[in-house]
């Protein structure tokens, strides 16, 4: 079983390809009296290509629950606002057994580089998107304070920026009635970076039913720091 989101769009039928690049970055230079060496240099940016299926029917084996009934304009219209919006967005791939033992998981956060609509008469009414993501990593300038000291001595020290959404999350959230795994996290944490971590913690199939007083847990017991 595996289930894929780009940001808050779930995958509806997942594709039966996922290619995963890792790009090096090494060089090579001639040095008098060695030849060719190999200058190994930090990995590159990780490339993401797949291809799925936009239908424009319903599939039995479409595995969304909150947007199965979704049909193709709205995959695509939700692909050109990730990218007319340069937004940059969490890409998750969760894979797991029938029954609900996970396996592995794939949680990075990613630009949509390109995507290409394919329409061909022998799918019927449906159509493919093939998608090409590339992983975004934070980066910007570092503001630097600098003080002089009574001896006329410079001294610079770099200044973080602390988050301010001014959330306060606690460790554990009950269910209300109509409460997704997805509101619960987004609400107690602020985003849902770690919705797929909190699942597997409390055990939770993806997507899943919780039911009302169900209690879950955000971190880990003994783990002062959050998911």
């Amino acid at each position: 079983m595996y289930y894929f989101y780009m940001g808050t769009m779930q995958i509806p039928i997942p594709p039966k390809e996922l290619t995963t690049t890792i790009n090096g970055k090494n060089e090579t230079m001639e040095l008098l009296g060695k030849g060719e060496v190999n200058v190994i240099k930090p990995a590159g940016l990780t490339d993401i290509a797949f291809k799925f299926l936009l239908p424009n029917s319903d599939y039995p084996f479409n595995e969304s629950m909150l947007f199965k009934s979704k049909k193709a304009k709205y995959y695509i219209d939700e692909l050109e606002k990730l990218k007319t919006t340069k937004t940059i967005f969490q890409f998750i791939v969760v894979r797991m057994k029938p029954g609900g033992q996970m396996l592995a998981m794939t949680n990075m956060k990613c630009t949509l580089e390109n995507y290409v609509i394919e329409e061909d008469a022998d799918n019927g009414f449906d159509s493919y998107a093939s998608v090409t993501l590339k992983q975004w990593k934070p980066w910007g300038a570092k503001r630097i304070e600098v003080k002089t000291d009574k001896d006329g001595t410079a001294k610079g020290s770099v200044k973080s920026d602390r988050p301010t959404d001014g959330k306060v999350a606690t460790s554990t959230a009950k269910v209300s009635k109509g409460q997704t795994l997805q509101q619960i996290v987004k609400k107690q944490l602020g985003n849902t970076d770690n919705l797929f971590q909190i699942a597997a913690l409390n055990k939770i199939a993806v997507p899943a039913i919780l039911g009302v007083g169900q209690v879950i847990q955000l971190k880990r017991e003994g783990n002062n720091e959050w998911l």
